[in-house]
């Protein structure tokens, strides 16, 4: 079991070294700057108007504080975006959808090469009520996150195929709240747990596929019990690796979705 930690731990620092470094800095140049409000009203409407198709330059939205209730695509077409909010607690994109699939969310990233920082994601939906309500859904490769917050219940976080970094972020639900097949590092995150359920739903298919989730020094906290993950799929695979947990946690850890094998 040591050295599949220590080759998982391997395989992603290298897979995401260089990467990793340049996005915890800021990109050398923003080749545009878009305000909202100011520019647009909207956030959705900064990426649609502002971002033209085939961008290969870094463009800058920067969002005043607020509360936005729009539903924002960057589709595949139009990567180097950055969202920069105004902090976490002060700027959110807020929307309401459930049982809807992943197309409602009030984030969804197509696009590679993808920054958001200092901002909220939360699917409004009824809070009280356990039900697929997605807060973001990230699909593009090499699309980073910081002092951010997915807010939800169950299904809040989408982390679908390609690389991702988050960094110093907050993510609360209790079914499957960090779900995909992501091949993604969580580092210096907090992880709430707002009922018994599920924190990871991981979805790796195949033995030979790299995705997996690394939760690198995370504090979990919340109510209890929760497991830390069920297998989605056959290969699911995530570690927690240096963090600390509130006693929430069930003994058993883990569970197999009703595949015993």
């Amino acid at each position: 079991m040591k050295k599949c930690i220590i080759v998982l731990i391997v395989f992603l620092v290298f897979s995401y070294g260089d990467w990793i470094l340049s996005t915890v800095a800021a990109p050398a140049s923003i080749a545009k700057q878009i305000s909202v409000p100011g520019d647009y009203q909207k956030i959705s409407d900064a990426v649609d108007d502002g971002v033209p198709t085939g961008n290969n330059g870094w463009i800058l939205i920067k969002v005043a504080p607020g509360v936005y209730t729009d539903t924002v695509t960057v589709p595949a077409n139009k990567p180097y975006v950055i969202i920069q909010g105004g902090g976490k607690d002060n700027t959110i994109l807020a929307s309401k959808s459930a049982n809807k699939g992943l197309a409602d969310a009030p984030l969804i990233v197509r696009a590679s090469n993808f920054i958001a920082k200092d901002i909220t994601f939360k699917n409004t939906y009824d809070l009280d009520e356990v039900a697929p309500a997605v807060a973001g859904f990230v699909q593009g490769d090499k699309c980073s996150f910081y002092h951010f917050n997915f807010l939800g219940v169950q299904d809040t976080l989408a982390d679908y195929n390609g690389r991702h970094f988050f960094s110093s972020c907050y993510i609360e639900g209790t079914t499957d709240f960090i779900f995909g097949d992501g091949t993604s590092i969580y580092q210096d995150c907090t992880i709430n747990a707002t009922g018994s359920g599920y924190i990871t739903a991981q979805g790796r298919e195949q033995a030979n596929e790299a995705s997996g989730f690394v939760f690198k020094s995370a504090n979990v906290i919340g109510k209890g019990p929760t497991y830390l993950g069920r297998a989605w799929r056959a290969y699911s695979r995530v570690l927690f690796y240096q963090s600390t947990f509130a006693d929430i946690i069930d003994p058993k850890g883990w569970d197999a979705w009703g595949n015993p094998e």
